[in-house]
């Protein structure tokens, strides 16, 4: 999901007269068809405005689909037993949100994803290039590991699929993050673990995205996936850390999760140039020019923990003291034999939501 900034920047009001002239287009459309009935496909059904641009979001859901799940996997995921739904809005910003369920066998960490429903919001072209190309990617991970990801690995993969302007919006924000007093970078050793987002939910995107970077072109995307799978697969109550530790020794030969900080860091103060690695498609048309960020010091941040020895801390930061459970789009678990409910997205009205009352339902946002 992509989050919306919230400056109204001069390419933002070019959106908004993008959004503007083709919503005016709407009304040229018979109002029996601007109904919305959906624009079907093997894999998708389309509901938006305009039957015209419902088809070819449809077109592109299925060529992102087959395109994205051979790039990440090697291979084309098998056709769905449901549709997914997407529900488009033309609108100024761009987000997206899309839910599911993991149905998961009795005594088995894996399941399948069911009850798909995907809500892409913003303008025509963004709809295309950004949004629609980062939830599909969600709905390929949840089919591939039929089980959630950390947040940081799968919102900072989905994020890497974009196009170039929100990917170097995103690597803006995280110099600006990494460089702010006191700090809003999150450690390795909190971000691994985190298994909701956290209240401070922008610098999880920017630190994900660009850690995902770094390791991608380290070896390319499926050996990622294989990081992340190994990783996850490893982890055992109160054992989080050893399992990354040793999972990331195994797949990039960094010692540990604080190793890969400082390496990753360094990599960031010297530019986040993109390497030579022909495994990493995504990052060839990356022009952008990115800004480098020569404040940040050897340990990653501005102020460095000097007491921390086990991963490089960002003292005094909010993000790292508040509870992970306590954020905008956190919801409370839920925790069932049979079925894991899912929810990515990136709603800001959702901010300040009460937790549901039932204790039996987990959805994660």
């Amino acid at each position: 999901m992509l989050l919306c900034h919230p400056l109204v920047t001069p390419r933002r009001i070019c959106f908004a007269v993008t959004a503007t002239v083709y919503l005016a287009s709407f009304l040229l459309v018979p109002a029996e068809a601007r109904a919305q009935q959906p624009v079907t496909t093997q894999n998708f059904a389309v509901f938006a405005d305009d039957p015209q641009y419902a088809y070819r979001i449809a077109q592109e859901a299925e060529r992102y689909r087959k395109e994205l799940s051979n790039s990440w996997l090697g291979y084309e995921i098998d056709p769905w037993k449901e549709r997914c739904p997407i529900r488009v809005s033309i609108d100024m910003h761009a987000g997206g949100e899309t839910s599911f369920a993991f149905l998961m066998p009795p005594g088995s960490d894996r399941g399948e994803p069911t009850g798909w429903d995907m809500k892409i919001f913003g303008p025509p072209d963004r709809l295309l290039d950004a949004v629609l190309p980062h939830e599909i990617t969600h709905t390929i991970f949840a089919t591939h590991f039929g089980r959630p990801l950390p947040r940081w690995a799968d919102e900072g993969a989905c994020t890497t699929v974009e196009h170039e302007s929100e990917r170097s919006k995103n690597h803006g924000m995280l110099i600006n993050f990494l460089s702010a007093s006191p700090s809003r970078g999150i450690p390795f050793n909190r971000m691994f673990t985190m298994k909701n987002y956290p209240h401070d939910i922008l610098p999880l995107y920017a630190q994900g995205y660009s850690l995902a970077r770094f390791l991608i072109q380290q070896s390319g995307r499926r050996q990622f996936l294989d990081y992340i799978s190994d990783g996850i697969s490893s982890e055992r109550p109160g054992m989080e850390l050893a399992a990354w530790d040793q999972a990331t020794m195994r797949h990039y030969g960094f010692k540990d999760l604080s190793d890969l900080q400082i390496q990753w860091i360094r990599w960031v103060r010297e530019g986040s140039q993109d390497g030579p690695n022909p495994n990493s498609q995504q990052l060839a048309s990356n022009r952008v020019a990115r800004p480098v960020a020569n404040q940040l010091n050897e340990r990653g941040f501005t102020d460095p923990d000097q007491n921390s020895t086990r991963v490089a801390a960002m003292p005094n930061s909010g993000v790292a003291q508040l509870p992970i459970n306590n954020g905008w789009y956190a919801k409370q678990m839920k925790v069932n034999q049979s079925t894991r409910r899912v929810t990515t997205g990136d709603d800001d009205e959702e901010a300040g939501v009460a937790l549901p009352p039932n204790p039996s339902k987990t959805i994660w946002r």
